[in-house]
């Protein structure tokens, strides 16, 4: 653990919410209903071969209306994204399971992935955002950027750090301080409030400092005896559950995944 970590252990609540939850059903079975037509919609005017589909309430797979995609659907051999580019493909259906989460701060929002600076007419403007997509899932790691680069994230235009993030998990990439965790606002607000000294923005996380964000998560982990990905849900929860209180009162019941 980082030294500026150092004796900041998992508050007492946190221990107890994962340690009466599991793995498999509630990170792996983490469902949200997505409204297919919306983002095959904006996936055929963006110009991508690629289409998201999902499952019904018998577990078929759908290609129109609101379909439920599960969190273990977001890896490379998915059979929910259909397209030529399977790592974009992923991106996507990462966006769309994100974006409709409604427990999570991120909003449903197209990502743009288009180069705007391109040096050629003849150049793939979605070429910049593939490359390192590829390179994340074969080497299971974030690229190396030359020296200079002041965040130490990839150039991919329109993904984001929170985009970004869900895309490593879902490739099973490691980072410096494990593999690549989830990382929403509303779980690092939390993480402020129990006291972490550390910028409150995701926007603005380093991949430095992603790299300790993802530390943590690891060590208590290990603490706990349980998963990084729950330790990130019960982040995530507790601040959806703070907001409920002070709307409601301390009465009020807090969310549960």
């Amino acid at each position: 653990m980082s030294r500026l970590d150092e004796g900041f252990a998992p508050p007492p609540a946190c221990v107890q919410w994962c340690q009466l939850r599991t793995y498999d059903l509630h990170v792996l079975d983490d469902g949200v209903e997505i409204d297919l037509d919306w983002w095959n919609k904006h996936l055929d005017r963006a110009g991508h071969d690629i289409r998201l589909r999902g499952r019904d309430l018998d577990g078929h797979i759908v290609s129109d209306g609101v379909a439920t995609v599960q969190r273990n659907d977001l890896r490379i051999d998915t059979d929910l994204a259909d397209g030529e580019h399977d790592s974009l493909g992923l991106l996507f259906l990462c966006a769309a399971w994100q974006g409709s989460h409604k427990n999570r701060k991120a909003i449903r929002r197209f990502p743009d992935v288009h180069n705007p600076h391109l040096t050629r007419p003849d150049e793939n403007p979605v070429a910049k955002t593939m490359t390192v997509l590829q390179r994340c899932i074969r080497d299971k790691a974030v690229p190396e950027l030359p020296s200079g680069s002041w965040s130490g994230w990839p150039d991919t235009p329109g993904v984001g750090t929170s985009l970004m993030a869900t895309f490593l998990w879902a490739a099973k990439a490691s980072v410096d301080g494990g593999r690549a965790q989830l990382i929403d606002q509303y779980g690092v607000s939390t993480l402020i409030h129990e006291g972490w000294l550390e910028d409150p923005a995701v926007t603005g996380f380093t991949r430095r400092r992603y790299d300790r964000y993802v530390q943590l998560l690891s060590n208590w982990a290990t603490d706990i005896g349980t998963s990084p990905e729950l330790i990130e849900m019960w982040l995530v929860q507790r601040w959806s559950a703070r907001k409920s209180e002070a709307r409601f009162g301390s009465n009020a019941q807090p969310t549960l995944f």
